[in-house]
């Protein structure tokens, strides 16, 4: 859990805004001035040749490029690819992080962007996060986790219609029972079979199973809050301390101020929501036990602290309990009172 910053030596810096079927590319100096832009179709071998003209034009090195774009998902994957094969840095930023930064929002194309993508890794290069590739094992687990999730909405769906059917329509219920029922069962199947998919993974690799068992030990965290972490963490190799992993999760309060107004702190809307959600139900599962964040939620509520803002200050120790079990490799002690 090191950070993976590298000494700031980059000469060009190429922000890169991403569709489906190509990539437009702007290239700075350290200067900002615009040195190149370029439209190259999403695809290895395209940013590849792209890239490789682009060192010997210059007659640069790998290590002299930073390439900066948003994280838009599944159309990075061509992208990281090439920077791992060739030992270009890539920086992946959240995408409202680098429009609140923008200087000139005059104007909107997919040139424009890269422009200020390009802009926005020059000015913020000392708060570069780099890019590191994910274990196969990690890939497959997350493929695994989406899946799930896939499977579990549809499963949802079925039974949604049959719910409201049994209740208001008895003869539309018999109908659909018909249609769905076979659905439903074929998706609780494939679920169980997915999740022994996922739990094979973990059992395989030695550091993924030490550190899902880990979180596991923590009151309120379960399987699925432990592969969620470890999936948006890279085994927790992204991330440089429990601050910045809480701030990823939104669960961090902010201050709201503004002159002799002061509001009640807010967390940030820049987060994951999927992981946000996810420390919800291991919050609202930990305060219902008898441990000590019942306890704590029990008590501050009685102070007449407002319900969610205590809901959250659980999600956030949740966090640092997380990190500090991986931190140190040992499961988590309760203390007994």
């Amino acid at each position: 859990m090191e950070a993976n910053n590298k000494s700031m030596n980059q000469k060009y810096f190429i922000g890169i805004d991403l569709s489906k079927g190509k990539i437009d590319c702007a290239v700075m100096t350290s200067d900002i001035h615009l040195l190149l832009e370029k439209v190259v179709k999403n695809d290895l071998d395209r940013i590849k040749s792209f890239i490789n003209a682009f060192i010997r034009k210059q007659k640069c090195k790998a290590s002299d490029l930073l390439i900066c774009c948003e994280n838009t998902g599944i159309y990075c994957r061509p992208l990281e690819k090439v920077c791992v094969e060739l030992g270009v840095d890539l920086w992946v930023e959240n995408a409202v992080k680098i429009k609140r930064a923008s200087t000139d929002m005059r104007g909107k194309s997919d040139r424009k962007d890269a422009e200020r993508i390009a802009e926005y890794a020059v000015r913020y290069i000392d708060r570069k996060v780099l890019f590191l590739p994910s274990s196969d094992d990690v890939l497959e687990l997350r493929a695994l986790a989406k899946t799930r999730e896939t499977l579990i909405n549809n499963k949802k769906g079925f039974e949604c219609q049959l719910n409201e059917a049994k209740s208001h329509d008895p003869k539309l219920f018999k109908t659909l029972s018909k249609m769905y029922k076979p659905f439903i069962r074929m998706y609780t199947k494939t679920i169980a079979e997915n999740d022994k998919m996922m739990d094979e993974v973990i059992e395989r690799n030695i550091e993924l199973k030490a550190n899902s068992d880990l979180v596991q030990s923590i009151p309120g965290v379960g399987k699925q809050v432990a592969v969620q972490f470890i999936i948006y963490t890279n085994n927790f190799q992204d991330f440089t301390s429990a601050k910045h992993l809480a701030c990823y999760a939104g669960v961090v309060p902010f201050e709201n101020e503004s002159g002799k107004l002061i509001k009640r702190r807010r967390v940030s809307k820049m987060a994951n929501l999927k992981l946000k959600s996810i420390l919800h139900m291991a919050a609202m599962s930990a305060v219902r036990g008898k441990n000590d964040l019942g306890e704590y939620y029990v008590r501050k509520v009685s102070q007449g602290k407002n319900k969610m803002s205590v809901i959250n200050a659980v999600r956030n120790k949740l966090v640092h309990r997380i990190w500090a079990v991986v931190e140190r490799q040992s499961a988590y002690k309760i203390e007994l009172t």
